[in-house]
């Protein structure tokens, strides 16, 4: 089996309010600017296929990225059962990312090494011809879910451009 989180680059809480998430990091932990976006992506949890929508803010931290997401339409209450139960300003560490880099096919040989009893994907999710998305369920090992992520070359120049760098 080759290592897991090879590419780690992120780590990712859900939230229930992402303007108040982002004024507590800034007035907590000095980051003090995020990249907003609202992502609407076809996808499939456990089986169920619909629409998963997020407000997302990403920053770059001291080479990782934090990235805070509130669900709006939650397929199968994947991300907002992290938080469910809380009340107040909710947070819960949802994820941690690998990046996988390479062509298309790089991606298919990632994903086809993926699944099983320990390592069940639970979550998948497609942004266009520009982005491939599976979570695989490791909270057992982990605490949280490992998200893999694909995009092309321009997709990742193209975020890259766009979220904050913050040194530590």
């Amino acid at each position: 089996m080759k290592p897991i989180l090879t590419d780690f680059c992120q780590l990712a809480y859900v939230t229930n309010d992402i303007d108040e998430a982002m004024a507590l990091y800034a007035r907590s932990y000095g980051v003090p600017s995020f990249y907003r976006l609202d992502v609407d992506l076809p996808g499939d949890v456990d089986g169920s296929t619909g629409v998963i929508k997020l407000k997302i803010a990403l920053a770059n931290v001291a080479g990782v990225q934090i990235e805070l997401m509130e669900p709006v339409a939650d397929l199968g209450g994947f991300f907002g059962s992290t938080i469910a139960g809380q009340t107040g300003l909710a947070f819960g560490l949802h994820h941690v990312c690998q990046k996988v880099v390479g062509d298309i096919a790089e991606w298919e040989a990632h994903i086809a090494e993926l699944g099983g009893p320990d390592r069940p994907i639970v979550c998948s999710a497609r942004g266009g011809d520009y982005a491939r998305i599976v979570f695989t369920d490791d909270r057992a090992l982990l605490g949280a879910y490992i998200e893999h992520i694909w995009m092309t070359p321009a997709a990742w120049a193209d975020m890259a451009s766009k979220v904050p760098s913050h040194s530590g």
